[in-house]
């Protein structure tokens, strides 16, 4: 019944304790009881203010019902992997001081993830960027990389700058591509 919390690697493990305690109709207060532990602890592991030690992971499964040992620590675990996979593909991308505010108007470019949006990054700038800009995305994806990406988009809209761009700076032909 818990096992399906491993794959949500995206939440917390005081977040996971917080809806289990909801569906259980269990407060902090009543968990903290059972488990001999203050109140504000529990509070503080919920909100993610303290970390969970091996032994409070276990009493909590022993109180809750869980049979799944060190349940909590595990989800703990898996929930720092994940943040620290998060930090590690944010440090690939290119400089980005070379790209005008102007054309990511609709995101946060601090925290774009250059591998997940690729695509979406390429043709953004294809659409809207400057020689120094384009450039860049080159360098950063490489030739193959971007041509492929820009290959696979379907709509017209701004086709015209892309193809454009496409054929200066990759150096391929307009019917290479369809709009």
């Amino acid at each position: 019944m818990h096992e399906q919390y491993f794959s949500i690697v995206t939440i917390p493990a005081g977040e996971i304790l917080k809806r289990i305690l909801s569906k259980m109709n269990l407060s902090q207060r009543q968990l903290a009881v059972m488990i001999n532990e203050l109140p504000p602890r529990i509070n503080d592991l919920i909100f993610w203010k303290k970390r969970f030690t091996p032994g409070q992971s276990l009493e909590m499964e022993k109180a809750l019902g869980i049979e799944i040992s060190g349940f909590f620590y595990k989800i703990q675990a898996n929930h720092d992997i994940y943040l620290a996979q998060c930090k590690e593909q944010l440090k690939h991308r290119p400089d980005l001081s070379l790209f005008r505010k102007a054309i990511f108007w609709d995101v946060d470019l601090d925290h774009l993830d250059w591998n997940v949006n690729e695509k979406w990054i390429i043709q953004r700038v294809f659409e809207y960027g400057n020689e120094k800009e384009i450039e860049a995305i080159i360098r950063f994806y490489g030739k193959n990389i971007v041509s492929a990406s820009l290959a696979s988009v379907k709509t017209r809209w701004n086709s015209d700058r892309r193809m454009h761009n496409i054929s200066k700076y990759l150096q391929l032909g307009q019917h290479t591509f369809k709009t």
